[in-house]
């Protein structure tokens, strides 16, 4: 038996102390977990020119291409101030052909390479046992190319990216390019080809429709519209040049108006452009004719209001809502041509004429086209060289386009 002593006391009273003292490890909070929201994947637009795409998220990562404005890609990634995006389809890969047989790796660790040689940066790494398809290196024999690892990466800059949707929109907008791209090409092949014909024989009305197309439905691609706009004035310029060849061949007289025959299949459009036109000096009306001439003038503008009224009505058909005849004459002037050269009255009494005007090149003293308006008195104008603003309108198969004239600087 124990004896209880006061020594014994007093060590059992400090060791309760003690471990009253002690934390209590059942007591202990428990860690907190931090929970990170996965990356989202979502397409990517370029906003800019000669953005670079980088090995490594670094301004000082090896640089594999310069991007173009508009140009897409999956981002599926970041860091710091980077995205993440797989390698671009057309991105070539090497692998040292040493560790490859029959298209399968040997060897662990194997370094994928953006060019054939050993200075190149890596991109990836394959191991034993994976299988490529490689084709000998055009620059380098030595040097197997291939497709990228799956797990490659490139990176872009957070600050020329602009977030335009989720991923599956890339593929839609890529079949959109794809068509914009094919109507560009046809409208330049299927061009030439009718300009290399007699003008006689010239139907452009497939090639401006596909070329007016991409002006107006691809829009929001600037690379394609932009292109289409250059083409259309191209061909418009090289049309009026076979005509106007066609025409000195035909005409007995300078300022010859009478009908000729036109191709069957005229352009609706034409845009001439003139070269550099000399002024006539202007006519003035005597005082005593003066009020006989404005009345006149007034009258022979009025006379195109029934055929103005029609073309409004026409179109406003095709409009999804209401609009009003200055919603009308605004939608003209957003797709009107400017055209240079000197007004000159067209006075002859010929049926379904159409124009009340020509505009000359005084270059080779031949008209360009036939001009009205019932906005603007262009009997002011006359002689005098002038750019106008106009809208296209039917030429009731005369020799020259015809348009109505919504605007007139005099230079």
């Amino acid at each position: 038996m124990w004896k209880i002593t006061p020594h014994l006391c007093l060590l059992l009273s400090l060791t309760t102390a003690l471990h009253a003292e002690a934390p209590n490890p059942t007591s202990t909070p428990a860690p907190v977990l931090q929970h990170t929201t996965p990356f989202k994947p979502f397409a990517g637009k370029i906003i800019t020119n000669k953005v670079r795409l980088r090995t490594q998220p670094t301004t000082d990562g090896p640089i594999v291409k310069e991007l173009s404005k508009d140009d897409l890609f999956v981002i599926v990634g970041e860091k710091d101030d980077f995205y993440a995006v797989a390698p671009p389809k057309d991105t070539k890969a090497y692998i040292f052909r040493t560790f490859v047989l029959d298209n399968v790796v040997e060897g662990s660790r194997v370094n994928v390479r953006i060019e054939p040689n050993l200075d190149a940066p890596v991109i990836g790494q394959l191991n034993s046992g994976d299988k490529i398809d490689g084709t000998v290196s055009s620059i380098n024999n030595k040097w197997l190319e291939i497709a990228p690892p799956s797990s490659t990466r490139f990176y872009i800059a957070k600050d020329y990216v602009e977030k335009i949707g989720e991923p599956e929109i890339i593929a839609k907008l890529e079949r959109r390019k794809e068509e914009a791209k094919q109507l560009l090409a046809n409208a330049i092949q299927q061009g030439n080809i009718e300009l290399a014909r007699q003008y006689n024989e010239i139907n452009l009305q497939p090639v401006f429709a596909n070329l007016n197309k991409l002006m107006t439905e691809y829009s929001d691609m600037p690379q394609y519209a932009t292109r289409a706009k250059e083409l259309n004035k191209q061909f418009q310029d090289a049309y009026l040049q076979k005509k106007v060849s066609y025409l000195e061949n035909r005409a007995s007289t300078p300022d010859s108006f009478s009908r000729i025959d036109s191709p069957k299949n005229e352009p609706a459009v034409s845009t001439p452009n003139s070269t550099t036109l000399t002024q006539k000096p202007a006519q003035t009306p005597s005082p005593t004719s003066s009020s006989n001439t404005h009345a006149a003038v007034n009258a022979k503008m009025a006379a195109w209001n029934s055929a103005e009224e029609a073309f409004y009505n026409e179109w406003a058909k095709q409009q999804p809502n209401p609009t009003s005849l200055a919603e009308f004459y605004n939608h003209q002037r957003e797709h009107a041509y400017e055209i240079k050269g000197v007004i000159e009255p067209y006075n002859r009494p010929i049926k379904n004429k159409p124009g009340d005007y020509v505009l000359i090149n005084t270059y080779n003293n031949l008209p360009l086209a036939y001009l009205y308006s019932n906005q603007i008195n262009l009997q002011e104008y006359a002689g005098q060289e002038v750019t106008v603003k106009a809208s296209p309108r039917p030429n009731n198969h005369f020799a020259y386009p015809a348009y109505f004239v919504l605007e007139v600087n005099h230079r």
